[in-house]
């Protein structure tokens, strides 16, 4: 077993809704209620372990204990991709608002970074609740680690190009646009060149990957020190929605994928 995986104690004190017993009340009879936990516990018998867990914050106290989770998974000996290891993720809700999805995602070592890779036509993958869904989840984790060699060969393409500034200020322009809306401009407490800012010299350097990687890192993690659209000073806020870490990070790659598919042109 893994040595920093989390147990279901650990896991409960996080992120209770991983635990629901019924679902939320809001659901229709045609719901068929699966608790995550007994995905968890069916991917920890194929040989992936939970090490970080999430649960989004939710303002209507009725949903408390019901609401989207996140769960991220790795093996004991995780394939290396680059400065990388392979994960799956795993996202999932009790009341409604989130189907079952699972995606492959990128744990890397040098940040202690997160990323979620829709690679191929497994990426991305979404099931319907139901009593079946535990046989299709499993099926989708191998459908994912075949994808892996995918995963290595774009990790390898994106490190190989190299963008100039320009190209960098449009990727994190475009970044801003996926986070905050195509009103960026008026809503985002930063200009894009905040986002291409490295935390650490490891980071530094034009290739798409460190690029993507920077500027994914500054999203996710905020901290960044801004304006507020009244002129205050503020810092951008980290990212704690488990529906918002997962649609960005899946944002994100795609447009990672465009720019290095308009390089190759």
């Amino acid at each position: 077993m893994l040595n920093n995986a989390l147990s279901h104690a650990q896991i409960q004190r996080v992120a209770p809704s991983v635990f629901a017993t019924e679902p939320h009340g809001r659901v229709t009879d045609r719901y068929g209620f699966v608790p995550t936990i007994d995905l968890v516990e069916a991917i920890e018998q194929e040989g992936w372990f939970p090490v970080t867990v999430r649960q989004s914050r939710v303002r209507d106290e009725t949903r408390h204990g019901f609401q989207r989770h996140m769960l991220r998974f790795r093996q004991e000996q995780p394939t290396q991709v680059g400065d990388s290891v392979t994960e799956l993720v795993l996202l999932n809700s009790h009341d409604g608002s989130s189907s079952f999805q699972l995606d492959l995602g990128l744990f890397r070592l040098v940040c202690s970074n997160g990323m979620v890779t829709p690679i191929g036509k497994a990426g991305g993958m979404r099931f319907r609740h139901g009593r079946e869904v535990v046989n299709s989840v499993i099926e989708g984790v191998y459908d994912l680690v075949d994808e892996t060699p995918q995963l290595a060969e774009r990790v390898d393409r994106f490190s190989g190009l190299t963008l100039d500034a320009g190209e960098q200020d449009l990727y994190a322009r475009t970044a801003l646009a996926l986070r905050y809306g195509d009103d960026w401009q008026q809503r985002s407490p930063v200009q894009p060149q905040a986002l291409l800012g490295a935390r650490r010299t490891a980071d530094a350097g034009d290739s798409l990957w460190l690029t993507m990687n920077r500027v994914q890192e500054n999203l996710v993690r905020g901290g960044l020190r801004g304006r507020s659209t009244g002129g205050r000073r503020v810092r951008t806020r980290a990212i704690h929605s488990a529906h918002e870490d997962v649609r960005l990070n899946r944002a994100l790659w795609r447009l990672t994928e465009e720019f290095a598919a308009l390089k190759a042109g």
